[in-house]
């Protein structure tokens, strides 16, 4: 069989005439510009790039012929706070991979809680997430030093085993107040809320995500993501309030993931961060207009659900061990 898969990134895990793998498009010279990895694959459909189906065993001999990246930061999050100003930040970074929500990385660690159910099956899913990294993190020009990885938010739920892969990965976990977070994914709700497959928020939160409003499935999933951030936080991790982003603290941010930018680099993120990280309008705080926006029954679901582990989790960071919060001291 055919491995020389240089070049060619994985875009999608997929299933094809019942047999799981990956679908891989050759993307030489394609660069990935866009804050999601998703919308290059798009841009580079219409240049009708060639495609190709694998299983999942292929990634075993590719890890061995491709000079890739090792990860330098890992950016988690709870959804609509931030993370893809941070990512967008780190692509200002010469030489740097950006890999932002891609398909391949967050469907294989829904696998561990789709079909993760023995130690065999947790273990093959963790050597094809590896493999999925390294092919998708493949030197591409040569010069490549950095690689930044941002998780859809839902991928953190499963940091403990994403760790056992890669356990020296400095982490970044970013969060927001969970009324403002409620609104917004409300007014634009995201296929995480709505996905048919109720596996992945049901075990998040440990209840049948489909027997409860929109606003107490996304106010309990988060509330689960703020406790986990709460319980693993340690000296490798860096915790961040929406509230606190600034370019500064980017910096602080990159420093972390022990990338020290240039003059021009924070020059780069410095104009870059003031238009909106997911499109080309000027950005502006939303803080305020989320507040009088939310509803009683947000309200109501952000109390019940998640305030406690929001409070906990602005606790630790306010007060808690230096020894776990030391590389927020610039911040």
């Amino acid at each position: 069989m055919r491995t020389d898969l240089k070049g060619w990134l994985p875009v999608d895990a997929v299933v094809v005439e019942g047999r799981p793998g990956l679908l891989w498009m050759e993307m030489s010279g394609v660069e990935l510009v866009e804050p999601f990895f998703q919308q290059t694959v798009e841009r580079a459909k219409r240049d009708k790039r060639e495609e190709r189906f694998t299983e999942f065993d292929v990634l075993l001999q590719v890890e061995k012929e491709l000079d890739s990246v090792q990860p330098s930061g890992f950016i988690f999050h709870s959804s609509r706070c931030g993370s893809t100003l941070v990512a967008n930040a780190c692509r200002a970074v010469s030489n740097s991979i950006v890999l932002s929500e891609a398909n391949a990385i967050d469907k294989l660690i829904a696998r561990f809680i789709t079909d993760a159910d023995n130690s065999v099956k947790e273990s093959l899913y963790s050597v094809f997430l590896r493999g999925v990294v390294h092919a998708l993190a493949q030197r591409r020009t040569g010069n490549e030093q950095h690689l930044f990885i941002k998780f859809a938010c839902c991928s953190f739920a499963q940091f403990e085993r994403i760790k056992r892969i890669w356990p020296n990965v400095p982490w970044l976990f970013l969060y927001r107040d969970p009324v403002e977070t409620i609104v917004s994914n409300m007014r634009d709700v995201p296929p995480w809320l709505i996905d048919t497959d109720r596996r992945v928020l049901s075990s998040i939160i440990n209840s049948d995500a489909g027997e409860m409003s929109l606003e107490e499935r996304c106010a309990r999933t988060i509330g689960s993501l703020y406790s986990t951030a709460y319980n693993l936080a340690n000296s490798n991790s860096m915790l961040l309030n929406y509230n606190q982003l600034s370019v500064p603290v980017i910096a602080s941010i990159l420093k972390f993931f022990n990338v020290n930018p240039s003059n021009e680099e924070l020059e780069t993120i410095t104009r870059t961060s003031g238009v909106y990280s997911k499109g080309a309008r000027a950005f502006m705080p939303d803080t305020d207009t989320k507040q009088k926006l939310a509803s009683d029954l947000i309200r109501e679901m952000s109390e019940r659900w998640a305030n406690e582990s929001y409070r906990l989790l602005e606790n630790l960071v306010n007060h808690a061990n230096p020894v776990i919060l030391s590389n927020q001291a610039d911040i």
